[in-house]
Formats: C-alpha cells, structure tokens, sequence
C-alpha cells in the first residue's frame, strides 16, 4: 500500500493468549496474509524514528521488537491488531490486552462492547476476560453502566 512509502509497516502474527508474536523456525516474525489479523508493527528508521519514553528505559524496549522479518531490525509494536483485505484496506480489529481466547475462539472486547452498546438501556459497556478456574482461557465479563431509570 502507498502508505507503506511513508512509514514502512508490517502485520505480523499475534498470540493472543501467549500474548506474543509468533515466530518462525529462523526466530522472525511471521507476516499475515490479507484477510488475517495481526499485530501492527513500524519500522524504526531515520525516517519513522521511536524516541521511547522519557525517562523509562524499561518501557521503552518493551515496545520495540526486534528481529522481525530479518536478524537485526527493529519495529515499534504499536499494540493494535489490524487485518488488511484484499484491496489493501486496513480495518481496526482491537487492541493487544483487549483480545481474549475462550472455548479456542479469540474474542474480540470492541466487538461485544458494539453489540452490546446497541441495547438500549445500556449507557455504556466495558468488556474484559477473567480467569475461570478450572477452564481454558477466558471468560467474558461485561461491566454495564444503565442509563438513567433504566433497570434489568
């Protein structure tokens, strides 16, 4: 995509019960393919630079990933999931954290929080996995906040 000219990117595979990249046999990041989500990561150049955090050393390197399609460069993990179609068009799936595997299903937060925006009583939703013990994964749970005189 064109926009690639100007900040070299790359959607590689996430884990998001590892809550890692995947990695080949040779310890690379592993592109997606259109159609696949991935995690959105930069190239750090001249030109598209990461400065880090200031004062933070240790959350500085945390964000960059090194070793991603070839031994010694480096990527700036922007946190977002993202799938490229066919077309190219990029479309926003969610955030790293906000994704969660129940039953072997990735469960993504900002969808179940769209679908249950639409309830009308509902004022607004934050949805987040929990531990179950004894279960695989995570569970949904949804904090709601009613709009006024609304009740369940």
């Amino acid at each position: 995509p064109p926009l690639q000219l100007f900040a070299p990117f790359e959607l590689v595979r996430y884990d998001v019960e590892e809550d890692e990249v995947v990695r080949d046999e040779r310890g690379l990041c592993i592109p997606v393919k259109p159609g696949e989500t991935g995690l959105l990561v930069v190239k750090i150049t001249k030109n598209t630079p990461f400065n880090g955090y200031a004062g933070d050393a240790q959350k500085t390197e945390k964000k960059i990933l090194r070793d991603v399609l070839a031994k010694g460069d480096a990527f700036f993990n922007s946190g977002d999931l993202l799938m490229m179609d066919h077309e190219k068009f990029i479309y926003f799936q969610d955030r790293v954290g906000d994704t969660f595997r129940w039953k072997g299903e990735n469960v993504a937060t900002t969808e179940v929080e769209a679908t249950l925006g639409l309830v009308s009583f509902i004022q607004e939703v934050n949805v987040y996995g929990v531990a179950v013990p004894g279960c695989e994964g995570r569970c949904g749970m949804a904090a709601v906040c009613l709009k006024d005189g609304a009740t369940f």
